[in-house]
């Protein structure tokens, strides 16, 4: 199974749990979220959700049985959320409450500032836009997260050109 048809299929599991276990807004955010707004070449690895404390906390009470307790993310000193991952999928999805990163300045919530939906099985996805990808790739500040940022500029510099 590829990347795509992975996140396709995950998605296509997870989101009517989703629909019926969150309260609060939410997004896919990180590679996934690039792939599901076009970005070419990208292959996300797992389902990163960014959302509200007690909709992490509802999802892992939901899912307690798929939880992959021995996991820990990396770069756990430069985030902190109400965490999960879950493994049942066709791809891992991690559930990230109340996300706060580290910075410079200190400690900030991660707030997704704008959004789009995408459809996908007749479920609307929301994912941060282009730009707002950008700015939290920026705002994450690992080499990684950098050279994703650098490929989403690159994405809508050509989306303009075309």
């Amino acid at each position: 199974m590829t990347e795509s048809s992975a996140l396709h299929a995950g998605l296509h599991i997870a989101l009517p749990e989703l629909a019926r276990t969150f309260r609060d807004p939410w997004w896919i955010v990180g590679s996934a979220a690039m792939a599901l707004i076009g970005v070419p070449e990208i292959a996300p690895q797992d389902i990163d959700v960014l959302c509200s404390r007690d909709d992490a906390l509802r999802l892992q009470a939901a899912w307690a049985v798929h939880a992959d307790g021995d996991y820990r993310p990396q770069d756990d000193a430069r985030f902190r959320s109400t965490f999960a991952r879950f493994t049942h999928l066709p791809m891992p999805l991690e559930v990230m409450g109340d996300l706060d990163v580290m910075t410079p300045e200190g400690w900030r919530p991660l707030r997704v500032l704008e959004d789009a939906a995408v459809d996908i099985g007749g479920h609307a996805v929301r994912v941060p836009t282009p730009a707002e990808q950008q700015r939290i790739f920026l705002l994450f500040g690992r080499p990684k997260d950098l050279a994703k940022a650098a490929r989403v500029a690159a994405f809508m510099e050509d989306r303009h050109v075309a």
